[in-house]
């Protein structure tokens, strides 16, 4: 049974001409239930599993393409253990690139949700380096409505998608609604997408700007254990915001927190793909792959060519 399988691999793999199919590496994804307003994330993945002996030499080098959500429910937080996630909505902006400077320098993670019609070429950059440093980016839709009026969720996110996998080949997973407006059908439509509806249960309002102590001193009482914390890089002036977040990192790992971007903290597992393009910076070996990694092959809905 297993020479019958790996045979039918080798057939494939040389079919599609890289031989990457290794699609049939890790299991699908386990998609579950939850409350629709509130949920948290179920038990880590298992570890990817190597290929056999006949697809080993085949593909060397394997690129972050994007990740996959599970249930389909509105997240407000993850599980109650000492992990919290950061989200900066309404980029990319001119300011993004220094908030992905900070993060770098405080060694932290953190999840851009972008605004589909803001981003072209000169993001190009910004949006590499935030998938190299290990950030995840997630849809903000495409011009920012209230869906629940508009009705237009559908469209909304898939433009946005359409651009992210354009300029960076990657295709997002995690969405969170404008103004957190949202209900069972912007939730359904998210999810017939790929995507997971994420909102937050910490809120500095630092989009009012009050100041940056007071911007720290909002994140540090409000956050809890699995928090998913919502702060801006776009949408107005945010120096306060940036001045605020290396203070916040520092306090939270003093707290004893992990942090983490929204798709690790709710237990998405994130899908690779073999390394044909966008692999100068971002392409890992097979053992790199973090635990629990999907390993798609190519002309899956993760391939953006």
């Amino acid at each position: 049974m297993r020479r019958r399988v790996r045979s039918q691999l080798v057939s494939l793999a040389i079919s599609f001409g890289l031989g990457p199919l290794l699609l049939a590496i890790a299991p699908p994804a386990c998609r579950g239930g939850g409350s629709a307003h509130e949920a948290a994330a179920g038990p880590r993945a298992p570890a990817p599993k190597a290929p056999g002996p006949a697809l080993a030499p085949l593909v060397d080098r394997y690129r972050l393409a994007g990740c996959r959500d599970r249930g389909a429910a509105a997240y407000r937080h993850g599980p109650r253990r000492k992990e919290v996630a950061i989200g900066f909505d309404d980029g990319p902006s001119p300011q993004t690139q220094a908030f992905v400077e900070m993060l770098e320098r405080n060694r932290a993670r953190a999840t851009f949700f972008v605004i589909g019609r803001l981003l072209s070429s000169r993001y190009t950059a910004v949006l590499d380096r935030e998938l190299r440093d290990g950030d995840a980016i997630g849809d903000h839709t495409f011009s920012h409505p209230d869906l629940v009026r508009s009705r237009g969720a559908t469209a909304q996110l898939q433009r946005t998608i359409g651009v992210v996998r354009a300029l960076s080949g990657y295709t997002p997973c995690v969405f969170r609604p404008p103004y957190g407006s949202y209900d069972r059908v912007v939730v359904r439509d998210a999810g017939a997408l790929g995507l997971a509806t994420v909102l937050w249960n910490v809120d500095p309002a630092d989009y009012s700007q009050p100041g940056t102590a007071a911007i720290v001193r909002r994140v540090l009482a409000q956050v809890q254990p699995g928090s998913i914390i919502v702060s801006h890089d776009g949408g107005g002036r945010r120096t306060q915001t940036l001045a605020a977040y290396p203070r916040i990192i520092g306090a939270l790992r003093a707290r004893g927190y992990r942090i983490v971007t929204v798709p690790e903290l709710l237990g998405f597992r994130p899908v690779y793909v073999p390394c044909v393009r966008l692999c100068d910076a971002r392409g890992v070996g097979l053992r790199q792959l973090p635990r629990g990694a999907v390993i798609e092959g190519p002309r899956s809905r993760f391939d953006a060519g």
